[in-house]
């Protein structure tokens, strides 16, 4: 069952993620820590935590914001932990009303929070990789640290997976058996559980055949064991040690493409370059083709191939016929085919939001619907 399965009060307690389950932790382990100094004592009861006592965190954290210590994202991420942390308490021990208000508007208001801006509170990643340049990173890669590391980076690039398919060591970690080289397509579990099968690209199918015939074990995780200086004691549980595991190799495949991308003179893109180049590729790709229904006037196409309802395929189609040399009109098609791209793209990475899209592909400032001719 996925997140969206589940009801507005079982998603209120649950966390669905490791990384959401991290930043939880930090900022429950920093409000204790603070908490336990303003009392004067290593030890107190969750229950008994007052509004007040979150005030005084949240003014402390909003006076870090205004010194330039940390974000506005980092603070209003701070205050959606705290609100996971009351519902945990309320649902487990017993009733507390810290007043934090469940809405992020009213968050501003009550405490002046800063609006999260794009590009000035987040810094950016840069674009995608060209071709080339993701070939010259590659290439480094494998040269310093091998075949195996390497491969992921390509896996990547063929997919447009996120990190955790490639690092984690448990069920979301990408196998052999998710793989079809039939149908080229590959099987992915990322982000808050949800599956999602994305059609990889075919210029890796011969590297996607190598990778299934040279596995023993088609249901391991293909990529485990990436950092091999890991050295996790054993004794640790089973949980904590494959978290610590994926952590490693996360930082591991960060740092080794930082410094290839260095090295050939990139910089601000990292592991996420890669997803970003498998993103740009794939929206040519679904625009043309969506060009190409539309000029051929194939409305049938158009709506079973990108999911449109038969009436607005027709009016797409219908209107580009009709626009002949009306520039304004054109471009309003145009724009509505590459939303059209743009929808099916952000299936293919697991976003499945038009908005997201733009951070992977930019607007083009002149957007016109077809080739000249």
């Amino acid at each position: 069952m996925s997140k969206r399965d589940d009801s507005a009060e079982i998603r209120s307690i649950s966390i669905y993620h490791a990384n959401t389950y991290e930043k939880v932790r930090t900022v429950g382990m920093s409000f204790a820590n603070w908490l336990a100094e303003q009392k004067g004592t290593p030890v107190f009861k969750m229950v008994t935590v007052t509004a007040e006592d979150i005030n005084g965190y949240i003014e402390k954290r909003l006076g870090q914001y205004k010194n330039g210590e940390i974000t506005a994202a980092t603070l209003q991420t701070d205050i959606s932990c705290l609100k996971k942390i009351e519902n945990l308490v309320n649902h487990y021990y017993g009733r507390v009303d810290w007043k934090i208000p469940t809405k992020r508007c009213a968050r501003r208001e009550k405490w002046g929070l800063p609006k999260r801006i794009r590009g000035e509170n987040t810094p950016q990643r840069g674009p995608a990789y060209t071709q080339r340049q993701a070939d010259r990173i590659v290439s480094e890669v494998e040269a310093r640290y091998g075949p195996k590391v390497a491969d992921a980076l390509r896996f990547c690039r063929a997919t447009g997976c996120r990190l955790e398919s490639l690092v984690d060591i448990g069920e979301k970690g990408v196998r052999a058996s998710r793989i079809n080289t039939k149908n080229g397509t590959v099987t992915l579990l990322e982000k808050g559980g949800k599956w999602r099968t994305v059609r990889y690209d075919s210029r890796y199918q011969d590297f996607m055949e190598r990778l299934v015939a040279r596995v023993e074990n088609k249901d391991s995780p293909l990529f485990a064991g990436l950092f091999k200086d890991s050295n996790v004691p054993g004794e640790r549980p089973m949980a904590e040690q494959m978290r610590e595991e994926k952590k490693r190799a996360a930082c591991f495949l960060h740092r080794v493409v930082k410094e290839a991308a260095e090295k050939e003179g990139f910089t601000g893109r990292g592991l996420h370059g890669f997803r970003k180049e498998f993103a740009v590729r794939r929206h040519a790709e679904y625009l043309d083709q969506v060009r190409s229904l539309v000029q051929s006037k194939n409305w049938q196409g158009l709506s079973n191939e990108y999911g449109v309802s038969e009436r607005k395929a027709k009016d797409i189609v219908e209107g580009w016929a009709k626009a002949g040399r009306n520039t304004k009109e054109r471009r309003r098609l145009a724009r509505e085919m590459d939303c059209l791209a743009r929808l099916k793209l952000s299936k293919d990475l697991g976003h499945n939001r038009l908005d997201v899209t733009y951070a992977y592909v930019p607007r083009k400032g002149n957007l016109r619907g077809g080739k000249k001719e």
